[in-house]
């Protein structure tokens, strides 16, 4: 085993490269536990490039198995020795799910989002989209509370709803290169209710009718950050709280962003820059600061 040090930089490496608003936001944490939070997330970034989009599908389906073995292997203390960086990302992220003793199903179930994508282009309603929410973030929400030493089963599922609320901004802000792709996540019963084609989203024509309906799914991320919230005063203190307010308040700036270009996510991507980060910093501390019986203060 290499270097316990080394190994977790190497992580945290990736995260600063590849997870700016994680990392950003992991300031407030102890260096316990931003180092097994970084672990986590150089975990998740490694999988989403085992899916390479040049490759066939049937490649792209062996490459996700052997990922999968990897991490049984990860978990099971028989890693390779490997001393490139991501070898050393892996061994402290092996290092962390056993030390947090963060349930393998967890990240079975993250590597079963990214078979959603292999083959699912198009979700019917929001229930079939908020599954695939729950595959791909709102299961990272659940795998962090380990992280975060937080076990109140409520909680849980607040943090879940927070993943998914993160991956529903993901989507509006990704409509355009999603379309690219070929991929439609906006839920196809409500787009037939607002009057969208989809030869409107793959032209990528903001059409008010498409502008309607991405005003209409703000709202609902909006809802779910605000549901999830309350989730928020059960983390402890000493930074974890800070930390996963900040998270929030970061990324739900970004469906500020995308209404001031007036919900046309086409021409450009909705993005924060550090000085927008900045200013989120003060609500994300109204946030932390939030008691359960207290009004929820304006952040979303």
């Amino acid at each position: 085993m290499n270097n316990r040090s080394s190994v977790y930089a190497a992580a945290e490496a990736i995260c600063r490269e590849h997870a700016k608003s994680f990392y950003f936001a992991s300031h407030f944490l102890t260096e316990h536990k931003k180092r097994h939070a970084c672990a986590v997330y150089a975990f998740c970034r490694l999988l989403d490039d085992t899916v390479d989009q040049s490759d066939s599908g049937e490649q792209q389906k062996q490459r996700l198995e052997m990922f999968e073995d990897l991490l049984d292997r990860c978990y099971d203390g028989k890693l390779d020795h490997d001393s490139t960086p991501n070898g050393f990302a892996l061994q402290a992220f092996s290092m962390t799910v056993r030390e947090c003793r963060i349930p393998r199903r967890l990240f079975h179930e993250l590597v079963e989002g990214c078979r959603m994508d292999l083959t699912i282009r198009r979700y019917p309603d929001w229930k079939s989209l908020e599954r695939y929410c729950y595959h791909v973030a709102g299961v990272v929400g659940l795998i962090m509370c380990y992280v975060f030493d937080l076990s109140e089963s409520l909680a849980h599922q607040q943090a879940v709803g927070m993943g998914n609320a993160m991956q529903l901004t993901n989507i509006l802000r990704d409509v355009g290169e999603d379309a690219d792709r070929g991929r439609i996540y906006l839920p196809q019963d409500e787009m037939k209710q607002f009057g969208v084609q989809e030869s409107d989203i793959l032209s990528k024509n903001p059409t008010p009718a498409f502008k309607a309906l991405i005003r209409f799914q703000i709202d609902r991320a909006r809802q779910l950050y605000r549901q999830a919230s309350r989730g928020l005063c059960e983390l402890p203190g000493d930074g974890s709280r800070q930390t996963a307010c900040v998270m929030a308040s970061v990324y739900s700036g970004i469906l500020h962003a995308i209404e001031k270009q007036d919900y046309d996510v086409f021409s450009q991507r909705a993005h924060l820059g550090l000085i927008d980060k900045l200013k989120r910093l003060g609500p994300a501390m109204r946030l932390s600061r939030l008691e359960y019986a207290d009004g929820l203060p304006d952040v979303f």
